[in-house]
Formats: C-alpha cells, sequence, structure tokens
C-alpha cells in the first residue's frame, strides 16, 4: 500500500487519532495567551493605523531585548497590528470584546485574521494581531469603480472558502461588508482576510437568532423579521458581490429607513451600467445569493461549488520540498514542533506565500483543513510514495489539536522544518516564549506550561516532559538553555 498511489479502504473512514502520548505538542490555540503585563515591555508601536471611539489601532514591532538598542534590526523586524481598548469604554462594548477574543482565539484559516495574543494592563486592553497592509477591500472598490470579473471571481472565492470555515465550526458573523475584508499585502493578488468578529455569534444549525445586528446596506431580510440564521452571511456575500461587480449597492436609498425598506422588499435589478460586461454566470450566483427566502439561498459551501467560482484558474503545483519538509517535521524533537508553530504566527505573508498557496491548492473543498485524503493526493501529485503506517503516524503528529485534520497553522509549521533561521530575532522571540521567568532557561515547569497552555485541568506526565527535555539538554542539568535551542532550531534532520 503507498500513500502515493491510493488511499487504502480499510483506513479512509478512520478518524485521525496520536498513535501515543509522545505526540502531544504546542496547539495553536495555546499559543493565543492573555498576558496581565504591560505590552510596551514586549512592543514597540511605530505607527497609528486608525482610532475610533473606544480605542486606537497601531503598528507594532515585537522587540527581544538583545536587540531593543539597534533600530537597524528594529527595521527588519515582523510587523503586526495592536487594537487598544480603554478599559472603562469596554464596558459599553464588553460581549463584542469578548465574543471577538473567543472567535479568533480559535479560528485558523488563511483568509481569517489571525490573533497572535492579548495583553491586559491597568487600563487597555490589546489585541495584537497580524497586519494586513493593503487595505480594504472598499477602498479598492472605491479607488478602480469596480473589480474586473477576474478580480471579484479571486475575492468571491476567498470570502466563501473563510465564511465556509466559520459555518462548519458553528460561527455566524453577521457583519460581512467590503470595509471588513482586508487585504494581506499591497502586493497584486494579494489574499483577503476576513476581520471584525465584535457581532459574531456561535450557532448551531438548528438554532435561530433574533437580535438585530449589521450594517444596513449588507443587512438580510430576515433579520429585520426577527427570525435568522446562518445564511444571513450569504445574502451579505451576495450584496458584496454585487458591489464590487458595480460599484452600486443592490439596495440603496437617501436614509438609513429607505435602504432598510428596500432590503426588506428584496428586489433589485442589474441595470447599472457597469453589468452590462458581467457575464451571466456571475450574475446568476448574485441572484442565488440574493434569494429573500433564506430555505432558498444558497449556504457557502454549496455557492463555492458554483460553476463561475469553480471557473477560477488553478493555483500553481506543489513542490516536493514541501512533503520533505512535513516528514522531516514529524521525525524532529518535539520542542522544534512546538517552536516551529509559534513562529508560524510570526512570519509575514511574504515569508509564507508560498506555504499558502500550496495550502489553498491541496484544500480541494475549500473548508480551510487538509483531510487525510487531501494530504495523500498531494503526496501523490509530487510523486511522493511511503507507507501505510508512516502515513498515518505523519497525520498524527501533525494533527495537534486532534480534530481530525490538518489546520492551517499545522501545515504552515511543518512546511517551516528547512527554513533557515540565520536571523535569530525570531528565535530569541521564541525561546523567550517558553522562558516564562526569563531567567535563560527553559525548565520543566515552563514546559508543562506552554503545553498545556497553563490549563491546570490537563495533566502532563512527567516521562512526556523529561522526553522533551532530553531530546534537546545537551549537557544533562535539567533543562534547556539558548544555546542548546539553537542548535535544535538550526540542526537538519
Amino acid at each position: 500500500w503507498e500513500v502515493g498511489v491510493c488511499v487504502s479502504k480499510k483506513t479512509k473512514n478512520l478518524k485521525l487519532r496520536p498513535l501515543d502520548t509522545r505526540h502531544r505538542t504546542l496547539q495553536n490555540s495555546t499559543i493565543k495567551k492573555n498576558y496581565t503585563e504591560r505590552i510596551y515591555k514586549y512592543y514597540d508601536f511605530t505607527r497609528i493605523i486608525g482610532s475610533g471611539k473606544f480605542g486606537t489601532v497601531r503598528e507594532a514591532v515585537r522587540i527581544s531585548k538583545p536587540e531593543r538598542s539597534v533600530q537597524e534590526k528594529r527595521d527588519n523586524l515582523p510587523k503586526f497590528a495592536v487594537k487598544s481598548v480603554h478599559k472603562a469604554s469596554a464596558n459599553h462594548i464588553g460581549l463584542e470584546l469578548k465574543r471577538e477574543f473567543l472567535v479568533l482565539k480559535d479560528i485558523d484559516h488563511p483568509n481569517l485574521l489571525n490573533l497572535l495574543e492579548t495583553y491586559e494592563d491597568e487600563g487597555y486592553m490589546h489585541f495584537v494581531t497580524e497586519l494586513c497592509e493593503g487595505g480594504s477591500l472598499a477602498k479598492k472598490v472605491s479607488d478602480k469603480g469596480c473589480l474586473n470579473e477576474d478580480e471579484a471571481r479571486i475575492v468571491m472565492q476567498q470570502l466563501l472558502i473563510a465564511v465556509k470555515y466559520l459555518h462548519n465550526n458553528e460561527y455566524v458573523h453577521r457583519d460581512l461588508k467590503p470595509e471588513n475584508c482586508m487585504y494581506l499585502s499591497p502586493n497584486e493578488g494579494s489574499d483577503i482576510k476576513l476581520i471584525d468578529f465584535g457581532l459574531s455569534k456561535i450557532m448551531t444549525e438548528e438554532q435561530v437568532m433574533h437580535s438585530v445586528n449589521g450594517t444596513p446596506y449588507y443587512i438580510a431580510p430576515e433579520v429585520l423579521q426577527g427570525a435568522y440564521n446562518k445564511k444571513v452571511d450569504c445574502w451579505s456575500l451576495g450584496v458584496i458581490m454585487y458591489i464590487i461587480l458595480s460599484g452600486t449597492p443592490p439596495f440603496n436609498g437617501k436614509n438609513n429607513q429607505e435602504i432598510l425598506l428596500s432590503v426588506y422588499n428584496g428586489c433589485f435589478t442589474f441595470r447599472p451600467p457597469t453589468f452590462k460586461t458581467v457575464s451571466d454566470l456571475a450574475k446568476d450566483l448574485i441572484s442565488k445569493l440574493l434569494v429573500k427566502d433564506p430555505n432558498l439561498r444558497l449556504s457557502a459551501a454549496e455557492a463555492y461549488q458554483h460553476p463561475w467560482i469553480q471557473g477560477l484558474t488553478p493555483l500553481s503545483q506543489i513542490s516536493l520540498e514541501v512533503f520533505q519538509s512535513i516528514e522531516s517535521f514529524v521525525r524532529s524533537q518535539k520542542l522544534k514542533q512546538a517552536t516551529l508553530i509559534y513562529i508560524a504566527n510570526r512570519l509575514t505573508v511574504n515569508d509564507i506565500e508560498s506555504m499558502r498557496r500550496s495550502f489553498r491548492n491541496m484544500d480541494k473543498d475549500g473548508n480551510g483543513l487538509l483531510s487525510r485524503e487531501e494530504l495523500a493526493l498531494g503526496m501523490k501529485r509530487v510523486g511522493r510514495q511511503i507507507d501505510e503506517l508512516t502515513f498515518l503516524n505523519l497525520c498524527c503528529v501533525l494533527d495537534t489539536n486532534k480534530n481530525g485534520y490538518v489546520d492551517y497553522t499545522e501545515f504552515l509549521a511543518a512546511c517551516l522544518y528547512n527554513r533557515d533561521f540565520s536571523n535569530q530575532g525570531l528565535l530569541i522571540t521564541a525561546f523567550q516564549y517558553f522562558d516564562s521567568d526569563n531567567n535563560g532557561y527553559i525548565t520543566r515547569d515552563e514546559i508543562k506550561k506552554a503545553l498545556t497552555g497553563g490549563d491546570v485541568s490537563i495533566t502532563l506526565p512527567e516521562s512526556e516532559v523529561n522526553v522533551i527535555i532530553n531530546e534537546v539538554d545537551k549537557n544533562q542539568d535539567g533543562k534547556i538553555d539558548y544555546n542548546e535551542f539553537l542548535e535544535m532550531m538550526t540542526h537538519k534532520l
């Protein structure tokens, strides 16, 4: 039996499970800690990105102590966005902040904003996220008037797979609009990131919501009627698609009341002149998303399968090096695996662009996760062949959160194995993450804290901790210093 050739019928429907306890490593959600200390101890702020009634969003770099005095090194460090909310104001928006934190902590998808960590001091709550430097979709449409059909198709495909992922994980966004769709970089062809989860809510298929939330242009008719479900996001996607192809909203009015009345009636046309050059297939998808009856409206998964979306030009081929790196990652020390998961959250878009594209290329059903079958197919495409047991072990090690799939950050971490870390800035920062008391050593207790997220209800066997320490502790003093850590990270199998 060879993974590069087929998937065994015997194991096709098996849920991925760890083969033994040694596969426990750092989970992406565990990294996203809430620190009760001053953020200025770890971040330098470079400029204000935006400000509002309750706080400010600033650009920042995370500085490791040896580099604090070296401006040239600071300039080359990855940049992040920090949303700082005044606690006195937070009382009015406390529920939204809590919702946003819980959603961002839980999600892991290439088209959803990535939360890194949060800080809380005497006056403020700070959310540290990746920095989207390409501006909003709203600004791009405003600058260009509208997008051509090829540009719009790329945007809509990414938004659909992001919303499909949210819905599969029982989240509904409830405030989808071009202002909440950000380009990750200013480069042509940059990916889109969905942001602002303050109105998001956990919701099963059977649940119905009643509170009126959203922005008038994008709100679904059933929200105004007082009972709705996840399909409200699909209506909003239809409005977004209409706007980016035409530059005008399908439901308009002189004020919010007139706009909401137009939405409630649910009638629209393709009269704007820009629609004269838009294909019938594109109009068909809009019409099937802007169906007033949510029971007849396409779901995100159904819309993703629409011929107009599937007409997107295929992405570039997957390289053999991706799987060579993954296989080396699986055989590496557990602490190195955990460190690479930490680093995967802190690289720039240019650092991970090829890996992002490989992930999307392998994610055939667009659910934001890689199944065993999708991994096997990827291996087959590059001619990589391994036996069944080795393949199952590979899947179990990659699946750090044990949800039965390889998540986005798990994939990125494995792809980073062969990365050159001669620039030690990220390694110093990663070491300091594990060395929580900043005494220059990673101890057994700090290993436990990192791998459990500080959750005392999770028991990490001493034997497992000993294995993790002994794999790296060359001088056998029972702890890991920075030189041992550096040797581990720069040594290749």
